[in-house]
């Protein structure tokens, strides 16, 4: 039988080794590399750093390299600008080392910087949903040179977009792009947290005729640690939190920017290195504070969902959480950030500030549930 490794175009097997190092491809790759080269669409599960960007890239490449497309080959559609920008790099350099190139497009893409993409397009988009359709609509896109030859749609964290108002607009904009393509355009969904890959499957296949299938190999059993704390007020919240985090590496995932920044002050004043990461923060704040994040061995970021996504921020030792988060998923999610060291068991602390009263049941609930998830 042919491996999936053997599979691949020359110019990416020779890269593979020569440039990254690669010996062997992970289980999620092999399967995912498998489903792709046989035309299936696809959604993709492995846990945060587990391979899903190569799992789908990788079969990508391939093909572009193999039939070189006219105009944009393969889309990366992913939720938030700031998971463009964190794998801007990596597709960069994949693009790179089998002489393809690729391009960004969100809200922070100058118009000057357009105007050349659009003069002389590269085979790999990496953009948002509303980015998507802005191109579509704009006269100053010409959407059949532009998207006639797209074979590939790849989506990031899948499970933030499927089933919500903003997944319909993605799978609207996804059809008109289909009777743009001369192809049936192959679609693949990652996710690290998905409870309904099979639904997921169905949402994202909308009119394409092709196979699908959900790729999950088989994850090893890890120890999982949950600590849920009361505290009376915010500043003895965040001064524990900084106690619990002395010479470590964690995530603080708040509920809102408001109270990520007053728990970021009273941790600076208890003497942690703290960084802030939220939407309201600038771009280059940000990506200081993941450059610096990842490159110490005693800091928190403290954050809203922003870092939720799988945006690369290294290894970490511990999350934290005020409150709850609005959903099971992206308690898990943030949780599944943890872990990754031999040994080490994944693990989230709960914050509560205020006791949880029967005529406000929802936080318990979502705690309580997020604890079930876990048995």
């Amino acid at each position: 039988m042919v491996s999936v490794f053997a599979q691949f175009a020359p110019r990416l097997q020779e890269a593979i080794v020569a440039r990254l190092g690669w010996t062997s491809l992970r289980p999620v790759q092999e399967l995912a590399g498998e489903a792709m080269l046989a035309g299936k669409n696809a959604v993709v599960l492995a846990p945060t750093a587990g391979g899903k960007t190569e799992a789908s890239m990788f079969p990508t490449l391939s093909n572009l390299v193999s039939d070189q497309p006219e105009g944009v080959g393969a889309l990366y559609i992913a939720p938030i600008k700031a998971l463009l920008n964190n794998q801007a790099e990596r597709l960069g350099n994949y693009t790179e080392m089998v002489g393809l190139r690729r391009f960004v497009w969100h809200g922070d893409t100058t118009s000057h910087e357009r105007t050349v993409f659009l003069r002389d397009s590269c085979e790999l988009l990496m953009t948002t949903p509303e980015s998507l359709e802005v191109m579509l609509v704009s006269q100053s896109v010409d959407s059949k040179a532009l998207f006639g030859d797209l074979r590939i749609i790849v989506i990031d964290e899948v499970h933030a977009i499927a089933g919500s108002d903003r997944g319909a607009h993605l799978m609207s904009v996804i059809e008109r792009l289909a009777k743009i393509s001369n192809h049936d355009i192959q679609r693949v969904g990652l996710s690290a947290t998905v409870g309904n890959p099979d639904e997921i499957l169905r949402w994202l296949q909308g009119s394409s005729q092709r196979e699908g299938c959900v790729v999950d190999p088989p994850k090893k059993a890890s120890r999982r640690q949950l600590l849920v704390t009361h505290r009376q007020d915010l500043a003895t919240l965040a001064f524990d939190a900084a106690r619990m985090s002395q010479g470590q590496k964690s995530l603080f995932f708040c509920q809102s920017r408001s109270v990520s920044e007053a728990v970021a002050e009273h941790m600076r004043r208890a003497g942690t290195a703290v960084f802030v990461h939220h939407s309201a923060v600038s771009k280059e704040e940000r990506q200081l504070a993941e450059h610096e994040f990842n490159s110490g061995s005693n800091a928190c970021i403290v954050c809203t969902s922003t870092l939720e996504l799988g945006i690369d921020v290294g290894d970490l030792d511990r999350v934290l959480q005020a409150e709850a988060a609005d959903t099971v998923s992206s308690f898990l999610q943030r949780m599944g950030r943890t872990g990754r060291r031999e040994g080490q068991a994944t693990n989230t602390t709960f914050f509560c500030l205020s006791l949880i009263h029967i005529s406000e049941p929802t936080r318990l609930r979502r705690i309580s549930y997020a604890v079930f998830c876990l048995k």
